[in-house]
């Protein structure tokens, strides 16, 4: 998504928009998905850059989704995979 990089779900890290637009991981959420690198926070601000979650998931996402997931998940500065 983020980085673009090609691999199987299962080495990918889903999230689902909720509701309010917060992303949420999503690993066997219902709902339309978008993949990223797992623990590589370039990959999420890659995604963020160019707008491609609200895009993919096709929904708006509130203003500073993306750094609540990387806070919430432990993606922060320094351990991009």
């Amino acid at each position: 998504m983020g980085c673009r990089r090609k691999a199987p779900p299962e080495q990918l890290f889903r999230v689902v928009a909720s509701p309010a637009g917060e992303l949420e991981p999503g690993q066997g959420r219902p709902g339309r998905g978008a993949w990223l690198c797992p623990g590589s926070l370039g990959c999420l601000e890659a995604a963020a850059r160019r707008r491609a979650l609200p895009r993919a998931l096709r929904r708006p996402l509130a203003a500073g989704a993306e750094a609540r997931l990387a806070a919430r998940v432990g993606w922060g500065a320094g351990r991009e995979g």
